[in-house]
């Protein structure tokens, strides 16, 4: 259910005004309750307040109104433990009247009956439901959770357990951990699990970093690309010359780029929606007319994934030593080089965040920084 629905915001503006301190949401069409409650009677000594989301049961719409009369309740003994009337009772909040020992049997006994494919069913369903998706969502999706989730299919009955052996399977550290770990984390959520099994999933994809995983990349020089752009089919020249000269992705030069009079390149859609990007260098444009747009024949319905993957098909055919991503890498580096263009431009220009750019980027920004300084001292000497 979207976080916008208007019942819920209605209910919750009114559960706010009324100094109940609880909210309700849906997941997988039950209604739950959120709420800042006391420690547990199972918690650690000296644990403090925390937040934690109550599983009602109800479905939604067809309960809702006896969802909100639980909410109600649970406010009113939340401000009666506030005030000192009396102490919180934990066991009517708890599945089942019981006190469970640990995340992983809490969430067990929720997920009676619930299959890895139903639940990659359902959490393919809440993930979707978290705010806006752009085009790429269905490429994201299959990348960064149905992949690592596969292994979860043949399952009949899922338990915590198993989403912690997905990740656990992955190497630590790695990329594959750190997908594996969020993709799993999701699953829990979209389940409505338990906080802290989703907390101890994350903890086990931590470690990754693509400034320090990424093996050194030898990026090709600037007459490798020309070389290579000169020697390709007319169809196929615009499109990787664009890639080259903005630095756009393989699918955005083939799907939504148009090289403005002024020289900008306008991106109209993609990954990260639309963008204005810079030339560099700006001789390529006549070089190869790039204000003379030309394609090849492709099937503009493929997702963007696969419309992508065909210019690695054309350097394949051409015998290139490099990648078309390549392409967009030795841009971003060119912009390190270029006193003209701060960090901060040269992310918007390649539409990704500046955290991003620094963070993939950085090797090359330490080189650039230890040559300038280089140069300083020697003409110091």
């Amino acid at each position: 259910m979207p976080p916008s629905d208007p019942w819920l915001s209605r209910q919750n503006a009114a559960l706010k005004l009324k100094g109940h301190g609880v909210t309700l949401d849906v997941v997988g069409a039950r209604v739950r309750l959120r709420a800042t409650m006391p420690p547990r009677p199972t918690d650690p000594l000296g644990t403090g307040l925390r937040q934690h989301r109550i599983s009602t049961g109800l479905a939604y719409p067809d309960q809702a109104s006896e969802a909100l009369q639980l909410a109600e309740q649970l406010g009113n003994a939340l401000e009666r433990h506030r005030l000192g009337a009396e102490t919180f009772d934990w066991i009517p909040w708890l599945p089942k009247g019981r006190q469970r020992q640990d995340p992983q049997s809490e969430a067990t006994e929720e997920s009676q009956g619930v299959s890895g494919r139903q639940a990659i069913r359902l959490t393919r369903g809440w993930w979707g439901k978290q705010r806006r998706r752009g085009p790429s969502a269905d490429d994201s999706w299959k990348v960064d959770y149905e992949a690592p989730l596969a292994p979860l299919i043949a399952i009949s009955n899922l338990e915590p357990a198993h989403l912690v052996a997905v990740v656990e399977a992955t190497t630590a550290g790695s990329r594959s951990r750190r997908r594996a770990s969020q993709a799993a984390a999701t699953v829990a959520r979209a389940l409505d699990w338990p906080e802290e099994l989703v907390s101890q999933l994350r903890e086990l994809g931590k470690g990754y970093s693509a400034a320090r995983s990424q093996s050194p990349r030898e990026l090709p020089r600037d007459e490798a690309i020309e070389a290579l752009i000169d020697g390709l089919s007319a169809s196929w020249q615009w499109p990787v010359a664009v890639a080259a000269t903005y630095g756009c992705r393989p699918h955005e030069a083939l799907l939504f780029a148009e090289v403005q009079p002024s020289g900008l390149l306008r991106i109209t859609d993609g990954k990260t929606g639309s963008r204005q990007s810079l030339a560099l260098p700006a001789d390529w444009i006549e070089r190869w007319s790039l204000q003379n747009k030309r394609l090849p024949a492709f099937n503009q319905k493929r997702s963007h994934r696969d419309v992508g993957a065909l210019m690695g098909q054309a350097f394949r055919r051409a015998g290139a030593a490099f990648q078309p991503y390549d392409l967009r890498h030795a841009w971003a580096v060119r912009a390190i080089h270029n006193p003209k263009i701060s960090p901060s431009l040269a992310a918007k220009s390649m539409g990704h965040s500046l955290a991003v750019h620094s963070s993939v980027y950085q090797r090359w920004f330490d080189a650039h920084e230890m040559e300038s300084l280089q140069a300083v001292l020697s003409a110091a000497s």
